[in-house]
């Protein structure tokens, strides 16, 4: 029950493997349950060992039994309301024998509390119908008892073992099923911070071999006397360990990296690349795109692409400054200068371009294991770090008092008195009666929040962890104390958030659950904190709060996160609503509003973003009522990676996986009112002219519509990609990849490095039409170029008059191929009805199929048949528009050349073919017309369209990826 535990949410069961789950009524959300062991033979006895609330009293604690599969429970052993179980382990041969530990625990915002008069061993041999305390019996130690680990080896069942924290604690043994006890290790390696770990597992097979956790992990083959050992894992700080029953050798460990899996009795681990980050705060840079930073329980802080080409892996978040548990900050104009804090009052400054860090602490004294009363300067294990958002090169540092660098961490001021209360029974030691805990969590006494305004240069929020809120105008010269009246002593002030459109606008987080008080407290104020409004109706009572966030762009509209998930009003406050939508229930520490996206910082499921916020900036009761309506699109970016990467385009109408990128391009978001409404979505170009349409419906979409060899000139010969736009009832999005129409394409088609994609299209102004119930309606918006490159806009235009050349120099190329294809099989079905002809058709497709071998390869089936059967002229031309492509500007010249003389090669080969239908083609319609058959027309079929690998990028879908 570290300081920034989590209560969970009760106690859940699945009947299908975990598929569906449903809440056990009974058990308080609000506990924390240590154990639960089901009976082997019969799933409806289940046994829980309930620790109970770990910031306050309460009588759901001990041991709870259910005989009907959990419909009604029993408690059927306890203490009192302080003490509750902190293990319980049962006899593998025999399910009736059970052994309890309870623990004596508490915890407040300023203490850590592990031991007293309740602590103790009970003992059960009818199903925990009954139990004997043994504690007292021989060879336990005296006095006060902390936290207790059990075991029960399942090689032999009279053999138990207790890691006990005491004044005499260590490693215990029994081997008469607890009448007697023999103390048999205190090594510390196994007993350091007791309360935090204490966890011993037996081997189920060996009755010699046991396992204890702790920093390291460590295990024992002489049945606990030495535990000679370090078994190597992931991570350190080992919490719990699962051992098969059947296979010794198949373990799940859990550590403070996560948890891990090994087939081969801890010889090796599965590796721990998944997102179950505590992320502490989150923040963003100034890159574009933009990064997020944040720092990790336990590991390292982190910085890494909102977005990236092909998806973001773990390879791409890089260690950042400072340690597990601080805030981090990017100079805003220099975004790879990170400042990282972590507890202990470490503060570092690393340039990420480098690599080079530099510890510039604001007070380098190592207060490790001090209470807070001796602590001169404190620093909170999260403290506050914050540039100046109207001079880059000023930050902040909140500890007991205010710091605040103009030299990169050279050097600093203190521009604050001590703002905290102080109150000197939240000051002394923490940890005890046995053993203190002094890491950092319990340092007491400081700024907690910071808010630093965006309208008026050195007007600073700060609040404290005990409850207050202080006030400068002046830049830390002079602090009024405006703390709301009623928000309670000790109260911690988790967050504040100056006003984005008035300087005398603030929001307040603030929460009391390390007071047993869960309820959620929210304030703002418009007046410089002279008055206060709670602000939390429709969030529910027992939810309390941890960050709100103002809207940069639009007043009233405000983001708050919880122990649970994320809300939004649109009301500046007066009701809130759920955002949560599909992320899990998890506790969110931090969220920050970058550019249209809100960034979450989650505690336990890593990093999430919701990308653009444009709608919920729009929408009010007005819209909500109408058929539909079309939202006003937010800027797009001409995102290019370079490398001759394509960039991922609208999709087939799935949702955007989580973790994967953003969409790419334009999003478009619309309401609708009403089930099955036909949509259909238009994008024009700044004359009016049609680039892309799409429907809702799930037959053939539209073709699209004019895009020509220049801006907009001449007629497209594609079709239209097998994109839907959705039609559900709500909220709907749509993202346009900003391509125009690809290259013509036809079945079974095999390139090596040949591109059919259609170019990016150029900045400027484009319009979005939405045609639903009979309706239209039209929002313009700007796509503007990648900042990374610089290029002209003349060299851009010409990049686009280029590549659209190149497509339908592809297109014409391909739907030689479909023509000539087509005319094969005109010749092969009239054949059938005329088979005296068969010498003259032979004749005449021998001819168009040797056209067609020069403009594509026959021969290739499978996608490497190019290596052995070399490319022709459509492939030829095709690899030009990802050469010409890869990256924003004008083509190269020698592009221009090869693609000269490959056009030139393609009208030799299409005049061939034209000549051959002139003549050839001509002379065998006349046979048929002699005999009364219809003529072989040369046509063009609509081309099906393949799908391409782009489809991971959107969709009409959710409104997010979170």
């Amino acid at each position: 029950i570290r300081g920034n535990t989590a209560p969970g949410d009760g106690v859940w069961k699945t009947t299908d493997a975990g598929k569906t789950w449903s809440r056990i009524a009974f058990f308080d959300v609000k506990n924390h349950a240590r154990r639960i062991i089901v009976h082997p033979t019969n799933a409806d006895i289940v046994w829980i060992g309930v620790m109970g609330h770990a910031f306050g009293p309460n009588e759901q604690r001990g041991v709870f039994k259910t005989t009907d599969g959990g419909r009604t429970w029993r408690k059927v052993l306890y203490r009192d309301e302080r003490t509750g179980i902190s293990d319980m382990a049962a006899d593998p041969n025999d399910p009736n024998v059970l052994y309890a530990a309870f623990w004596h625990a508490y915890r407040t915002p300023w203490s850590m509390v592990s031991g007293g008069p309740g602590g103790g061993i009970f003992k059960s041999t009818d199903g925990g119908e009954s139990w004997t305390e043994i504690t007292a019996n021989t060879g336990l130690p005296k006095g006060v008892l902390g936290k207790i680990g059990l075991t029960v080896s399942g090689a032999k069942s009279s053999r138990v073992w207790a890691i006990i924290e005491a004044e005499q604690g260590g490693v215990y043994r029994s081997d008469d099923g607890g009448a007697s006890w023999a103390k048999l290790n205190d090594e510390r390696k196994l007993r350091q911070r007791a309360w935090y770990y204490s966890r011993i597992v037996a081997d189920p097979k060996d009755s010699n071999v046991v396992y204890g956790l702790n920093v390291q992990w460590f295990r024992s083959r002489d049945g606990g006397k030495t535990f000679p050992q370090n078994m190597p894992v992931p991570h350190g700080d080992n919490h719990d360990l699962w051992i098969a029953p059947n296979d010794p050798n198949r373990m799940i460990e859990a550590n403070d990296g996560g948890a891990n899996v090994s087939f081969n009795g801890g010889r090796s681990w599965t590796n721990q690349a998944y997102a179950t980050a505590q992320m502490y705060h989150v923040t963003t840079t100034n890159h574009f795109p933009y990064q997020v930073c944040g720092a990790q329980q336990d590991n390292s802080t982190l910085c890494g692409p909102s977005r990236k080409e092909g998806g973001m892996t773990m390879e791409d978040f890089k260690e950042a400054a400072g340690g597990e548990s601080g805030y981090l900050a990017a100079n805003p104009a220099r975004p790879d200068i990170i400042y990282g804090g972590s507890y202990g009052g470490l503060l570092t400054r690393k340039d990420m371009s480098t690599g080079l860090e530099r510890n510039v602490s604001p007070w380098p004294d190592n207060p490790m294991g001090y209470s807070s009363e001796d602590i001169q300067y404190r620093f909170q294990w999260t403290f506050p770090i914050m540039f100046s958002p109207f001079t880059p090169n000023v930050l902040y540092a909140a500890g007991s008092q205010l710091f605040k660098t103009t030299t990169e961490g050279e050097s600093w001021t203190i521009v604050s008195p001590p703002l905290a209360r102080r109150d000197p029974k939240t000051m002394g030691a923490s940890g005890g009666p046995i053993t203190k805990d002094q890491t950092g969590v319990e340092t007491y006494g400081v700024i907690f929040a910071l808010g630093l305004s965006t309208v008026t240069q050195g007007l600073i929020w700060a609040g404290t962890d005990d409850g207050l809120i202080w006030l400068t105008r002046d830049g830390g010269t002079n602090w009024t104390n405006v703390t709301p009246k009623d928000i309670g002593d000790f109260t911690r002030v988790s967050m504040i958030d100056a006003g984005h459109f008035n300087a005398g606008t603030a929001y307040v987080a603030a929460n009391r659950y390390q007071q047993n008080d869960f309820s959620p407290i929210l304030y703002k104020t418009t007046d410089f904190g002279k008055t206060w409004t709670k602000i939390v109706t429709g969030i529910p009572a027992d939810e309390f709060t941890r960050a709100i966030r103002e809207d940069p762009k639009k007043a009233g509209l405000l983001f708050a996160s919880t122990e649970k998930g994320v809300w939004v009003s649109f009301d500046d406050g007066a009701r809130w609503q759920s955002l949560r939508r599909n992320m899990p229930s998890v506790p969110v520490h931090d969220l920050v509003i970058k550019d249209n996206d809100i960034v979450l910082g989650t505690h336990g499921r890593s990093f999430w973003i919701m990308d653009d916020i444009a709608p919920l900036r729009e929408l009010s009761t007005a819209i909500t009522e109408k058929k539909a309506h079309l939202y006003k699109p937010s800027d797009a970016y001409r995102i290019d990676w370079g490398g001759g990467f394509r960039i991922p385009g609208a999709g087939y109408g799935g949702e955007t996986p989580s973790g994967q990128n953003p969409p790419s391009g334009a999003v478009v978001y619309y309401q609708l009112k009403d089930p099955n409404t036909r949509v259909t979505l238009e994008f024009l170009d700044a004359k009016g002219n049609l680039i892309k349409s799409y429907v809702s419906d799930t037959a053939t979409a539209p073709a699209s519509g004019a895009a020509g060899t220049g801006a907009g000139e001449g007629m497209m010969r594609g079709a239209a990609r097998a994109q839907f736009a959705s039609n559900r009832v709500g909220l709907n999005q749509f993202n346009w990849n900003l391509r125009y129409p690809d290259a013509t394409r036809f079945d079974g088609m095999i390139f090596w490095a040949g591109n059919v994609t259609g170019p990016l299209a150029l900045p400027g102004t484009y319009t979005v039409k939405i045609t639903a119930n009979g309706e239209i309606q039209t929002q313009t918006f700007t796509v503007k170029a990648d900042p990374r490159w610089k290029v002209s806009p003349e060299d851009l235009v010409a990049q686009f008059n280029f590549l659209i050349q190149v497509r339908d120099r592809v297109s014409e190329a391909n739907e030689a191929v479909i023509t000539a294809r087509d005319v094969k099989a005109q010749v092969a079905d009239r054949l059938k009805q005329a088979p005296q002809l068969g010498a003259d058709g032979k004749a005449l497709a021998g001819k168009v199929t040797d056209v067609e071998g020069e403009i594509y390869q026959i021969k290739n089936q499978s996608s490497q048949d190019p290596l052995n059967y070399p490319i022709k002229l459509n492939n030829k031309i095709a690899a030009l528009l990802g050469m010409a492509g890869s990256s924003p500007g004008r083509p190269p010249v020698q592009a221009t050349q090869v693609f000269k003389e490959l056009s030139g090669k393609l009208e030799v080969q299409t005049k061939r073919m034209e000549k051959v239908y002139a003549e050839d083609l001509k002379a065998f319609n006349e046979q048929l017309k002699k005999l009364g058959l219809p003529e072989v027309t040369p046509k063009k079929k609509a081309p099906k369209v393949a799908a391409d690998d782009d489809s991971d990028a959107a969709a009409a879908g959710s409104n997010t990826r979170w």
